[in-house]
């Protein structure tokens, strides 16, 4: 709530809280926690832009990524809570040795594209943010999106993270 005051103190238009700032992350705040902090953010005048989460898709364990998705669907639905237009998730950094990039992409895409069904649900927007991790390229951002093919994926452009060559260019 701190960050709330600090926010409008100095005249921002929203805030994204990020679900990793929340207190007891992983696990979503409950409704009464939620709906305080939302109403303290109307009454400073601040708009919720977004929210985020810590994933991984890229390691070769299945079951780490499908709890990874349910941990995703949870912070959807509080993002739909808070008001908020989309969620923050990253690609994934895993170590997948052993499989090819292909292979990643693949399992990756799916992954994605079965949050982008449960953000849909919801109205809310999955945001992929590019980190360094596997995801290193424009094309290798415009690959992705090719494979997962929703509407309801939108991209978290981080363009320090374009460390390939000239990432103005990219």
């Amino acid at each position: 709530f701190d960050v709330l005051d600090f926010c409008a103190e100095h005249n921002f238009d929203a805030i994204d809280p990020t679900g990793y700032y929340f207190p007891g992350y992983p696990d979503v705040p409950d409704d009464e926690y939620i709906n305080r902090f939302k109403r303290e953010a109307f009454l400073l005048g601040l708009d919720i832009s977004g929210t985020g989460v810590r994933n991984d898709f890229a390691t070769p364990d299945g079951d780490s990524r499908q709890a990874d998705i349910s941990m995703i669907r949870e912070w959807v639905e509080a993002a739909a809570k808070l008001g908020s237009t989309n969620i923050r998730i990253f690609p994934g950094k895993g170590d997948y040795t052993g499989h090819s990039r292909d292979d990643v992409s693949g399992w990756m895409a799916d992954d994605i594209r079965t949050c982008c069904e449960i953000g849909e649900q919801y109205g809310v927007m999955i945001a992929v943010q590019n980190h360094n991790d596997f995801l290193k390229t424009s094309a290798d951002i415009e690959r992705l999106f090719a494979m997962v093919d929703s509407g309801w994926l939108g991209l978290n452009l981080d363009i320090g993270s374009l460390r390939q060559g000239n990432a103005y260019d990219e």
